[in-house]
């Protein structure tokens, strides 16, 4: 009876405290919005009646300070994991945004951005919840990525972070990184995903100014969709505007793109954050308002949250708000928004519940990752030519080949690009590996007869601090070169804080570094050394004194000139330090004139060896953000380079190295054997190497049209995308076609079968495997409007699916395609219209392969 009864108080008591433990728990915090008990949005309420106006404004820019007396931390927006993580440390680094795009594989990208969510909250959780994380730009639950501007024209800088030209392709590739992103969770975010730049942000020239001048139906139709997706798909939490103005109105402070269309009509719910300086751009280059203060209150109006910056709500909001040109209820509907990402982060809760929490540090560059960034750079690659099979290479019998090309020997990651935790794999190194003694390989280094001036690469410089290539890079908060640096190895002098990402090492106004190490000529001759930078600058070349210019000036390029020997190592010391407003100090060289047997060397290795394999293409002294290029073509010297060594060896392959397309006619008409293995991450070389020896074939896919000329291309100032822009539109003869690449393998097409009912179309057809690979097959399905009542695209993509398949196998595709993927934008009632008709339904291995076509009427 007794030990009945202490059961039942032992029982009663446990009770009792499961149902006091909330309130227990609740009494022991201080603020209403630590209770995360309570729903999001009563907790976020609470803190913003708590805030001052002077805390609200500063928590609407991207670097937040703490705000102690409410015991909220810091926290910093801004990272970047366009291909992986860029800044907190190191990590898988995967093929550049346009090879995932090459992959035709939304399922293998959820993949690779979730190991990329899964890496950030590693070091997150590593970082001790981001306390011990304190640079700016380098925090690890926001990104900036990806970017799903269109690729409408191939001279962009920033075509590699892109996913292509075709908006239904972006939109898958880009719906599938934001969700892996942002995770499963019915509760918490495991990162915020940004997709950026809305919109149009599609030119690197004058682009804090640009206005472009676009139709409400371009827009409609090739502009928006990818956002739409992501928007409304992948429900993602935040947006970043773009520089440019639409039609006038800077896209930063345009309500009819941020709150008539992205909120109203999309139902986005998330926050608005500018791109990088955006805001001060409003009053400084577009001359859209007089003041700053005018320019925080149309960005504040026009549906702008959080900047990117320091400038216009840093240190202008407030003043227009004493002004009373804003009101308080417009800063806390911003605030609000940027505070309801940070809850659904899990950020102000305690760790239990929250299962990204758990995610080791382990996950970082673990072999399973490694793996993936293999994987994915394998399924990247596009075959654009195989002429009489020369592909896969056959090393049945050892064979001498020869190594070489501007690239062969690098490891390109692109723009945007983090480091990576093992040891990434050039070209050279991957066909090293894979051959062992089966072949002979030999290297020759790459010598260049250009003469222009551009930055020194980081193949030509040393440094004293265990990293192979690069110089010493020590970077003071001050412009005395004083106190104790921050300090990294720099692959290249490219200081550009305006053209560039967001730096945690010189995110400060007045800035001086130090740059210290070795240059490492490839071959013998005078050489010009330059500088370019603005304020002050100073130069050491072996020890001497070469640049003084310690002093507020200009942007200014110095030179000098000195004779190098090839592999001689040469002492630099660069010094520079800025005053204040935009900065500047690139590393240049002009290499020397040249003998005329400069490849003497190569081309005797070439007559001598069985199979020349060129690694060529471009990097980031070409494209990048800040610099479009001014042509389609490969650069001159090494065009003169290819025609050399094929007239001494014809069985060459060139495998290209190069984020966006290139006008290749020379060697698509003489080269037995081009490879496009675009920005292929840290396992790329191991990848090019599998597709060229056959241990994997290769199924990539062209994201973009690869056209004969720029002289195909319309204005870059022209966005209307009808006026013959990507393959929807344009009615030339191209190089290689948009979905464009060829396999190892065949692949038939059968039984095209097409039905209506209600609101969707399926579309059905049959493909074999009749060649001797194993391989896999991208299946594209277009369509397009019979008799149109106004200009239509020639075709456009509305499905797609990669699929494996063992040789003599086949498979049944079906494509379920909703009508509103037929729909066009009426400009003269404003909506998405219908169009009752003959439609063109077309399956097919490329824009340009068709296989097989049936017209159906539609209602």
């Amino acid at each position: 009876m007794h030990n009945f009864s202490f059961r039942m108080i032992v029982k009663k008591s446990f009770i009792v405290a499961l149902i006091l433990l909330p309130i227990l728990s609740f009494s022991q915090e201080k603020y209403t919005f630590q209770n995360q008990e309570l729903p999001i949005e009563a907790r976020v309420n609470d803190l913003v009646e708590r805030l001052t106006i002077e805390e609200k404004i500063s928590m609407m820019v991207s670097t937040a300070e703490a705000i102690s007396r409410l015991d909220v931390e810091k926290y910093y927006h801004g990272n970047e994991a366009l291909h992986g993580v860029v800044k907190g440390g190191r990590f898988t680094v995967f093929p550049q945004a346009i090879a995932l795009a090459a992959t035709w594989n939304p399922d293998l990208i959820y993949e690779v951005s979730t190991a990329i969510s899964d890496e950030a909250r590693g070091k997150w959780n590593f970082y001790n919840q981001g306390k011990d994380q304190k640079n700016v730009y380098s925090d690890l639950l926001t990104f900036w990525s990806p970017t799903i501007n269109m690729a409408r024209d191939p001279r962009w800088g920033r075509t590699p972070e892109t996913y292509g030209e075709d908006p239904y392709l972006t939109s898958r590739i880009g719906v599938s990184f934001v969700k892996g992103l942002q995770g499963d969770d019915a509760k918490y975010l495991k990162v915020v995903s940004t997709p950026k730049h809305f919109v149009a942000n599609n030119q690197e020239d004058n682009r804090f100014a640009y206005n472009a001048k676009i139709s409400e139906k371009s827009l409609r139709e090739y502009y928006f969709p990818a956002y739409k997706a992501t928007v409304q798909e992948a429900n993602a939490q935040s947006i970043m505007s773009a520089y440019n103005a639409i039609n006038g109105v800077p896209s930063t402070a345009n309500s009819w793109l941020l709150n008539t269309v992205l909120r109203e009509e999309w139902g986005f719910e998330g926050y608005v954050v500018s791109d990088c300086g955006a805001p001060t751009y409003i009053e400084k280059s577009h001359k859209y308002v007089s003041t700053k203060e005018q320019a925080a209150k149309v960005a504040l109006e026009g549906g702008l949250d959080l900047e990117c910056g320091d400038d216009i709500y840093a240190t202008h909001l407030l003043t227009a708000y004493n002004k009373s040109l804003v009101p308080k209820e417009s800063i806390d509907k911003a605030i609000t928004r940027i505070l309801t990402a940070r809850f659904k982060l899990g950020i102000f809760d305690s760790t239990e519940g929250n299962p990204y929490t758990k995610i080791s540090p382990d996950v970082i560059g673990s072999k399973e990752h490694q793996n993936l960034a293999l994987e994915t750079s394998r399924q990247s690659i596009v075959l654009l030519k195989n002429q009489n099979s020369i592909l896969p290479l056959d090393l049945s019998e050892k064979k001498k080949i020869a190594v070489v090309g501007f690239n062969a020997n690098q490891v390109v990651f692109g723009d945007y690009s983090g480091l990576s935790v093992v040891k990434p794999v050039s070209p050279l190194e991957g066909i090293k590996a894979k051959v062992g003694s089966s072949a002979d390989v030999t290297y020759v280094k790459w010598k260049t007869a250009a003469r222009n001036l551009n930055l020194i690469e980081a193949e030509n410089l040393r440094n004293d601090h265990n990293e192979e290539t690069g110089l010493y890079g020590e970077y003071f908060d001050d412009k005395f070169l004083e106190g104790t640096p921050q300090t990294r190895v720099d692959k290249v002098v490219n200081f550009d804080p305006v053209n560039n990402p967001p730096d945690p090492y010189t995110n400060f106004r007045h800035k001086s570094m130090r740059w210290t190490g070795y240059i490492t000529p490839n071959f013998s001759g005078t050489y010009k050394i330059g500088v370019n930078s603005d304020d002050g600058v100073r130069m050491w070349l072996n020890e001497e004194l070469v640049v003084d210019e310690w002093h507020n000036r200009g942007m200014t390029t110095d030179q000098v000139e000195i004779p190098m020997e090839a592999g001689k190592k040469y002492a630099i010391k660069l010094e520079y330090f800025d005053n204040g407003g935009d900065a500047i100090c690139q590393l240049l060289w002009e290499v020397p004139t040249l003998a005329d047997d400069l490849y003497k060397e190569d081309k005797e290795v070439a007559r001598a060896s069985d199979y020349v394999i060129a690694v060529m293409g471009i990097n980031k002294s070409i494209e990048k953000e800040g610099r479009d290029r001014t042509d389609l073509e490969l650069p001159e010297d090494q065009v003169n380079y290819l025609k050399e060594i094929y007239a001494e060896n014809k069985n060459i392959i060139v495998v290209l190295v190069a984020g966006s397309s290139l006008a290749i006619n020379w060697m698509d008409e003489h080269v037995p054997a081009i490879v496009d293995a675009w920005y292929p991450g840290e396992a790329g070389g191991t990848a090019i190497a599998d597709v060229l020896f056959g241990d994997y074939n290769p199924a990539g896919r062209l994201p973009f049209t690869f056209y004969k000329s720029v002289t195909d291309l319309p204005d870059m100032d022209d966005y209307e995308v009808s006026n013959g822009r990507t393959y929807m539109y344009f009615e030339g003869d191209v190089l290689y076609p948009f979905g464009y690449g060829l396999s190892y393998t065949k692949f038939e097409y059968d039984k095209l079968k097409v039905k209506s009912k209600a609101d969707k179309i399926t579309v059905t057809t049959t493909v074999k495997n009749i060649g001797k690979y194993k391989g896999d097959e991208v299946v594209q399905l277009y369509f397009k409007a019979i008799h149109p009542s106004e200009k239509k695209p020639l075709k456009k993509l509305i499905g797609f699916k990669r699929e494996s398949l063992e040789v003599g196998a086949s498979k049944t595709i079906t494509f379920d395609v909703s009508k509103k993927e037929l729909e066009f934008w009426d400009e003269k009632t404003k909506k998405w219209t219908f169009e009752e008709g003959d439609y063109e339904f077309m399956i097919g291995a490329s824009s340009k392969d068709i296989r097989l076509q049936k017209t159906k009427a539609i209602k």
